[in-house]
């Protein structure tokens, strides 16, 4: 009776702290005045929906045709570049955007190196602009493709007998990609492509960085330049439909795509193709290196270079005391988000109610890192305005706490998934022998199912790390005073144009991504066998 008491007490109140931001921050609606602030919404929507478009069409492109390719085709080299296009995922969106922006300007290595080469003046050549729309798209797409890649990849051996079945009625690899491999694992590319085009619409420092004006940039300026809470709420409220749009048509597109997803397959048999002849050769070169080089080699090479430049890894105490500060925030909040996603990931296996409410909590992931940031500090500061007046004076905004509380409204949802797919592996009847050895749900949950899901714990884990240590948006709106994170650091730097000092900070995030990655792999393969 204890036990289911406060089970329900915990789950009210987590369910209390997601929903109330949101409320707050619409009741700002009925307690501010409007004014003219919100002329620019139609520029934020027509950027933001041209970047969804240009990054959703090269996310499909590199993240299906190298998947197809490095699963189903042998070729040298195949096995090492499988690996590596996962890596793009490991460097954020704003460290690729101020690499590109610090190379490819006026003033930067390569038009400084054109001109002294051919005597051109400023007015004598034309360069591509790289903080535009068509350089957004760029960056953000071979940014993000990865999130389409790794779900297209894990699904593509589960239709292997289809293709073979097909290639022996006579279907040629691409009839087989277009005609077999696309509609079978159609709900795959949808979730990949709904994950890039959520990262697009909340992304803030790429845009930012490559001066694009989209939605998410929009709510930033409204309330913190332009202090305008009320036209920020509308931005804010307008961006929150158009999510809840896009999560809609992706599910009515999965609920489509549900007759190809249940064909069931036989994946044992899986043989690759040799590729043969020089055009196959440069076809499948181009399309799995072309990604790794634009999205990971191109930027990585100058932040090598300036962070052997600077030496901060060695002589700079303020550099370690940053990265203690990441590492600990991340390293609680993913601790913290991962033992929840348990309790409410075991007792969501039998009760739907439960599971309602993990969905509910779930659909912060989807809601961007502004909008949350601005909608617990609303929250909070409602709350600390009470427990002064009528309790003990009290400040809970600008706390660690609160940023703390932020990383977990939007991150949660990646644990829980990770813990709801690995329980989902495991056999009610374990759970039902433990009862009959006398075990309750505590211990059979602590010794039993943990061990089974200790996997999915550890890729939760690492996921919601890994998001934590790139944060920006959230970071830069709550954190403490004088507190600063790697990427709230990359992001003073950058803004001040002092890219080379960002380096060393920039390439600290990208090897704790590609670490974390690395294992991911590992464990996706492992879950595999």
């Amino acid at each position: 009776m204890f036990l289911r008491i406060f089970k329900n007490i915990f789950l009210f109140l987590v369910s209390i702290l997601f929903v109330c931001p949101i409320l707050s921050l619409i009741s700002i609606l009925f307690t501010e005045s409007a004014n003219s602030g919100w002329t620019l919404f139609p520029e934020y929507i027509l950027n933001t929906l041209i970047l969804m478009i240009g990054v959703g069409s090269i996310s499909f492109i590199f993240g299906v045709i190298p998947a197809w390719l490095t699963t189903f085709f042998s070729f040298p080299g195949s096995r090492i570049l499988e690996v590596v296009l996962f890596f793009p995922i490991s460097i954020p969106g704003y460290i690729v955007s101020f690499v590109y922006v610090n190379a490819l300007e006026f003033s930067g290595p390569i038009q400084s190196l054109l001109r002294e080469i051919f005597h051109w003046s400023k007015g004598d050549y034309w360069f591509p602009e790289i903080k535009s729309l068509s350089g957004g798209i760029l960056v953000m797409g071979f940014s993000l493709y990865p999130y389409v890649y790794i779900l297209v990849r894990s699904n593509l051996k589960n239709v292997s007998n289809s293709v073979t079945i097909a290639s022996t009625l006579g279907f040629s690899s691409l009839q087989s990609l277009f005609s077999v491999i696309i509609p079978s694992i159609r709900p795959s590319i949808i979730a990949g492509l709904s994950l890039v085009l959520m990262e697009v619409i909340t992304d803030f420092g790429t845009p930012q960085f490559l001066a694009i004006d989209t939605f998410t940039t929009g709510v930033h300026r409204t309330w913190f330049l332009l202090h305008d809470k009320y036209s920020t709420t509308v931005l804010a409220v307008a961006e929150l439909i158009f999510i809840a749009t896009l999560i809609a048509i992706e599910k009515t597109l999965q609920k489509k795509g549900t007759s190809y997803s249940s064909i069931n397959t036989n994946s044992d048999y899986h043989n690759k193709r040799n590729i043969s002849g020089t055009v196959p050769l440069v076809f499948a070169y181009t399309m799995c290196v072309l990604p790794i080089l634009i999205g990971f080699a191109l930027p990585i090479i100058p932040l090598i270079y300036w962070s052997i430049e600077k030496g901060f890894f060695i002589h700079d105490a303020r550099f370690y005391s940053i990265i203690a500060n990441s590492f600990s925030l991340s390293f609680i909040t993913a601790l913290i988000s991962i033992s929840i996603a348990i309790m409410i990931g075991y007792t969501a296996r039998k009760n739907k109610v439960i599971n309602n409410v993990a969905r509910l909590i779930s659909l912060g992931y989807a809601i961007p890192n502004a909008i949350v940031a601005i909608s617990i500090i609303i929250f909070l500061s409602k709350i600390s305005s009470f427990i002064t007046q009528y309790i003990v004076e009290i400040n809970l905004v600008g706390t660690i706490s609160a940023l703390i509380y932020s990383y977990l409204f939007r991150f949660f949802a990646i644990s829980f998934r990770a813990i709801e797919s690995g329980l989902k592996k495991t056999p009610n009847e374990i759970e039902w022998t433990a009862y009959t050895m006398g075990h309750g749900p505590i211990s059979t949950c602590l010794n039993v199912h943990i061990p089974l899901i200790k996997k999915s714990i550890l890729s939760g884990f690492l996921l919601v790390f890994m998001d934590t240590i790139k944060e920006l948006t959230a970071t830069l709106i709550i954190r403490p005073f004088n507190f600063e994170t790697i990427s709230t650091r990359i992001y003073e730097l950058v803004s001040d144009e002092r890219y080379k000092e960002a380096a060393p900070f920039s390439l600290m995030i990208v090897i704790i991504g590609l670490i974390s990655t690395i294992i991911l792999f590992k464990l996706d393969d492992e879950n595999k066998k």
